[in-house]
C-alpha cells in the first residue's frame, strides 16, 4: 500500500497525519470523512460553521486539494 499525507487546516485548526491506502480514491474518502468528523464536533458544540482546506500529498507532492465544510443554521419556528 502507498503512503499518503493528509493535511487538514483552517485559520483555527491544523492537523497532519500519514496514512497507508491502496489508492487515491480510498485516501480521498478517508480525508473527507475525517474532516467531516472534525466539522461535526465543532458544529455540535455551537459553532455555526466549520470549513477546512484539505491537501493530500504523496512523496511531498500535492495530489489533491479540497475544501470541506459543514454548518448548522436554526430555522424560525412558527
Amino acid at each position: 500500500m502507498a503512503k499518503y499525507k493528509i493535511i487538514i487546516e483552517n485559520e483555527e485548526f491544523s492537523s497532519s497525519e500519514e496514512q497507508e491506502a491502496p489508492d487515491q480514491e480510498s485516501v480521498r474518502k478517508r480525508a473527507v470523512a475525517t474532516t467531516l468528523a472534525i466539522a461535526s464536533d465543532q458544529v455540535a458544540v455551537g459553532k455555526p460553521f466549520f470549513g477546512a482546506h484539505v491537501t493530500i500529498e504523496q512523496d511531498g507532492a500535492a495530489l489533491l486539494r479540497l475544501i470541506v465544510s459543514a454548518g448548522a443554521s436554526p430555522l424560525k419556528m412558527g
